[in-house]
This record gives C-alpha cells, structure tokens and sequence, in this order.
C-alpha cells in the first residue's frame, strides 16, 4: 500500500480546484486558491512528482458514445496459483470494456466494473473474456439500472 503524503492548505487547495477543472492554467490556479504563479507551479511539479496527481483526464458520457449500460459483475476462480491469476488479470486488463477490477477479500476474487452497448455486448464479453478463462469458477452479474453518483474526487 502506497503511503500517504502530508498535504497543507495550499496543495489540498490545488487538488481541490484540478479535481473540479483540471484543464486551467497555472495563473488560474494561482488565483483560485490565493498564491502566486511560482509556487503554485512548484507545489503542483511536486504533486506531481510524489505521485499524488496521478494524470489528467477527460470524463466522457458513456451513453452518448453508445456504452448505455454498466454491469458490476463479482468473480470466483476456482484456480488461485500465480498463473491462474496472472492470466486472467491480463485478459481482463486488455479489455477496453473493462473500467475497474479490484482483487477482493469475501465471497468473490474480483469485483469487475464493465461498460457495454447492450446484454449482448456483455454476452459476447463473457464468453470471449470470462467463459473461455480456465481459472474463472463463477461469476454473478448485476446491471445498473440507474447511476445515482459517479464521481473521482476525492474527500479533502
């Protein structure tokens, strides 16, 4: 487990802004949380640097691109070797569908979350990804039927 960094006012401010915007400028950032431009821009550097800020990305709409549902879908192996695990961590990883995979501790290995057009987009996914792999014992799928939140930030 990765361990946690000490964080004063002026960088829990910083995280806070990038969190809701990311794309402003320095000069913004500045200005948003009340430093100027030079040490915003070194406490930013050294966010980065600590690993922190892990990248900067875009949220998109999955259901205007076509990606209407969202299945969250718990899996069993029924091998636990090295191998086994390695093998399908990598199917999974390869997957675009595929937006989180948690190892777990309980009832299943792995929690997946997947985006799919629709049942069958799942389907296919399941048989191309999950019924093929040798280690996967079971797996028990629930569809969203709505996104209640959604959200990356994080409580600062």
């Amino acid at each position: 487990m990765a361990q946690s960094v000490d964080l004063d006012q002026f960088e829990r401010a910083i995280l806070a802004a990038l969190q809701k915007n990311a794309r402003q400028s320095v000069q913004e950032l500045a200005d948003r949380i009340g430093l100027s431009t030079s040490p915003t821009w070194r406490r930013l550097k050294a966010l980065q640097d600590a690993g922190v800020i892990l990248e900067y990305v875009a949220r998109l709409d999955p259901a205007k691109l076509g990606y209407g549902q969202t299945v969250y879908a718990n899996v069993t192996l029924a091998k636990h070797n090295r191998d086994a695990l390695q093998d399908f961590e990598k199917a999974i990883v390869e997957r675009p569908e595929v937006q989180q995979c948690f190892s777990m501790t309980g009832s299943a290995d792995y929690i997946i979350r997947v985006v799919v057009q629709d049942a069958a987009h799942y389907e296919r996914f399941l048989q191309e990804v999950v019924f093929t792999n040798p280690a996967v014992q079971h797996i028990s799928s629930h569809f969203a039927l709505r996104e209640v939140k959604n959200t990356s930030a994080l409580p600062l």
